[in-house]
């Protein structure tokens, strides 16, 4: 935070400024003089907070004041004013003064009014923030995560600021002056985002300008996890970016041949060509690699049927792309891609043989629904249900298609938006909370799912059932 102080007395000035400095050790406070040197020093240091007086020579306070709300109307103004002035601080506060002070300035009246500006901020600082977000949300990303610091350093554009990834319990963040942190952001239990301001220009790393601390951050998180994923220093990772779009589209044709292979259940062919598609996954991108893993899940989970033309949707592409995610290294996710794959063919071809035989199906089937029913796990996965029935994933899929006609995860949206709605007409929680609470870290995909499920968006729902809320933020 940075306060100026602005008074034709110097003792006024320097008793303020060794007041201010001795209750805030780690604030700028600055000593502009008054008059038109004051108005110039304001203009270079953009403070947060000014501490003027009412009555100057050259320009007095409500001049001041008025060319500060006209240029820089975030400036936090405080007029500093004796008994006679009052009717002249009144003034000031009808022309945008935050508050006023009675000279002399008391300790703990300085303290009072320096905390409420730094909370006015880091209120400013988070309905920004949401704003930024709502726009363009980050998974795992949300307001109550965010531990702020000097948020001053937001609102002065003209800083540089750095993004860096640290584990939680890394001594990073204590080895930063407390002055130069904007804040900390826990994106899961293995990894915090610091935001700090820096003396040298990362470029891929940093921003000054507040539109641009998104995207900055959404590139380290991507590059960390890539990192984290490929066991860090991976020789089979290419530096060309040419190199891994022509590796990307290699892929794509190798997915093409598993997914007529598996349809055709030749097993001994499916694995060489699982093989090859594997190889070329370890030289993409992460997130190429997640839409691949994502794509090839999706079609497995429409069954793999007899028709030549298979149309995965939205939902299924997004539970999929989650499902990727939830493994954490390149190992973990390969072993479990090829089981399903492999295996879930092998299964399928049991299957085929076994469909008359239905009604022994039943049983499970029943069952399966009745755990979806009665489960409370806003992360309730095929795997997890399959595992419960005892039956493969890509079995219990396939039984879903036959028996409800919509796939397992269509199933599960719409089971997830029906609990949606329960709770927006009976409870009085935000539609970003809901989404939450329901498995959807991204609320612009939960609010367009909602759309699409009651034609409506959440707040219209309620409205549309009589309950007047707040509209979404996005709205």
């Amino acid at each position: 935070m940075k306060i100026c102080v602005v008074d034709d007395e110097s003792e006024v000035r320097v008793s303020i400024i060794q007041k201010l400095t001795a209750l805030f050790p780690h604030v700028q406070v600055f000593n502009t003089e008054f008059g038109y040197e004051a108005l110039k020093r304001i203009e270079l240091i953009q403070p947060d907070l000014v501490f003027l007086d009412i009555r100057m020579p050259e320009l007095d306070g409500l001049q001041i004041l008025q060319r500060l709300h006209e240029r820089y109307p975030a400036i936090h103004v405080v007029i500093i004013s004796g008994y006679d002035d009052f009717e002249y601080a009144r003034r000031a506060l009808t022309h945008g003064a935050t508050d006023f002070l009675l000279k002399p300035a008391d300790r703990g009246e300085l303290s009072d009014i320096v905390l409420k500006v730094k909370s006015m901020m880091e209120q400013r600082f988070l309905k920004e923030l949401d704003q930024l977000l709502n726009i363009a949300p980050i998974s795992h990303v949300s307001l109550d995560k965010v531990r702020t610091a000097n948020v001053s350093l937001w609102f002065d554009e003209r800083e540089w600021k750095q993004v860096e990834l640290l584990d939680p319990a890394a001594q990073k963040s204590s080895s930063i002056p407390l002055h130069d942190i904007l804040l900390t952001v826990l994106l899961d239990v293995d990894l915090e985002a610091i935001v700090f301001r820096a003396p040298v220009e990362h470029t891929d790393r940093g921003f000054r300008e507040k539109k641009d601390f998104l995207p900055v951050l959404h590139s380290q998180i991507r590059m960390k996890k890539e990192l984290l994923f490929f066991q860090k220093n991976d020789p089979d990772l290419p530096v060309s970016r040419s190199d891994r779009k022509d590796h990307a589209k290699q892929a794509v044709r190798h997915r093409q041949a598993i997914i007529h292979l598996a349809r055709t259940g030749e097993v001994g062919e499916l694995e060489a060509a699982m093989a090859k598609w594997s190889t070329c996954l370890k030289k993409i991108s992460y997130e190429d690699l997640r839409k691949e893993c994502a794509h090839l899940m999706a079609v497995l989970d429409e069954g793999l049927g007899k028709s030549d033309l298979i149309m995965v949707d939205e939902d299924t592409l997004y539970y999929w792309d989650e499902w990727v995610g939830r493994h954490h290294t390149w190992n973990d996710l390969i072993g479990r891609v090829h089981h399903m794959v492999l295996n879930g063919v092998k299964e399928l071809k049991n299957l085929d043989q076994q469909e008359r035989e239905a009604p022994q199906a039943n049983g499970w089937f029943k069952q399966a629904l009745q755990v979806i029913a009665s489960s409370s796990d806003k992360n309730l996965s095929l795997e997890v249900v399959s595992e419960a029935v005892n039956v493969h994933p890509v079995t219990l899929s396939r039984m879903f298609k036959q028996q409800m006609g919509i796939t397992f995860v269509r199933f599960l949206t719409r089971r997830r938006m029906q609990h949606a709605s329960e709770l927006l007409l009976n409870t009085s929680k935000k539609g970003n909370e809901i989404s939450e609470d329901i498995g959807y870290a991204d609320y612009a995909y939960f609010r367009s799912l909602f759309k699409k499920e009651f034609g409506c968006s959440p707040s219209e729902f309620r409205k549309k059932n009589g309950i007047m809320t707040a509209a979404d933020e996005t709205e």
